[in-house]
């Protein structure tokens, strides 16, 4: 017989569930309210806003280096997610399900790249890009995302594979289908939400990267968004609502893509704990 649960102990779980959420969703309410609030009114004592303006993401959307970072931080991010999939699945579906010396040496490192601050990596990154001359270019950016980033994605779509039965490929497999079309028609369709959860995981990586950008990005041309908003604390002319509305707009790609696909990251986040 199972235990019916302390209504006391519910209560106060229910409690530190609100308070936590609390704590972590009051900076990001306070951003979004001070980006629609005018500059006086965000530096004076009172937390409700007096009135409404939307003249700091005019002025941001005005400034061209911005718009030039925003599109930057876009492409890289979607091309860093498509090639986290297409790269992913197949390398984490070999580990998953074949069978070849140094398997499991290959698995290990590369859960082993993943206990390495990108600190620890920043300065050998900086000196291969640096003598490949590709300093200063979205090509540096999108492979080191790619290579931070690959490692945990295979690592987690192995235990969704791992989840799926053998036997649904081996009887794909009997009626004439090759390894590969098993892959594609059987498998990757069952860990579909796992595949999203893996590539929104690889975008907002990449979308929100500030370390190596700042060490390899110099150019306005160049910059990404992170790197954008850095150039807003200007000591001149600072404006707090334009950073304020700054960080709703790097905020913001990452709060739809959850809303979009809030299904499929959470059945993938819980699907690869099952086994199958």
């Amino acid at each position: 017989m199972s235990r019916r649960a302390n209504p006391r102990h519910e209560a106060f779980l229910d409690w530190v569930t609100a308070i936590a959420v609390f704590l972590l969703l009051s900076p990001i309410a306070w951003v979004f309210l001070a980006s629609v609030r005018p500059d006086r009114d965000i530096m004076s004592a009172s937390l409700v806003p007096t009135s409404v303006t939307f003249v700091h993401f005019l002025s941001l959307f005005q400034r061209t280096d911005f718009m030039i970072a925003l599109a930057n931080s876009l492409v890289v991010g979607i091309v860093v997610a498509l090639l986290t999939v297409a790269i992913a699945v197949p390398a984490s579906y070999s580990i998953s399900r074949f069978r070849y010396v140094g398997r499991d040496v290959m698995a290990a490192l590369i859960l082993g790249t993943q206990m390495l601050p990108g600190v620890a990596v920043m300065v050998p990154i900086v000196v291969i890009v640096r003598s490949l001359g590709l300093t200063n270019t979205l090509t540096a950016l999108i492979f080191i995302h790619l290579a931070l980033g690959l490692p945990i994605a295979v690592w987690m779509l192995r235990g969704y594979i791992d989840s799926v039965p053998r036997e649904l490929e081996e009887a794909a497999m009997i009626d004439g289908t090759g390894q590969i079309g098993a892959m594609l028609r059987i498998t990757f369709p069952l860990i579909r939400p796992a595949v999203v959860a893996v590539g929104t995981f690889a975008f907002v990586l990449s979308w929100g990267e500030y370390l190596m950008a700042l060490a390899l990005i110099s150019k306005t041309e160049v910059k990404t968004l992170p790197l954008a908003l850095q150039t807003l604390f200007d000591p001149y002319s600072f404006s707090w609502g334009e950073v304020m509305a700054g960080g709703v707009v790097i905020a913001l790609p990452t709060i739809v893509l959850f809303l979009m696909f809030r299904n499929q990251l959470v059945g993938g986040l819980t699907s690869g704990g099952v086994k199958g």
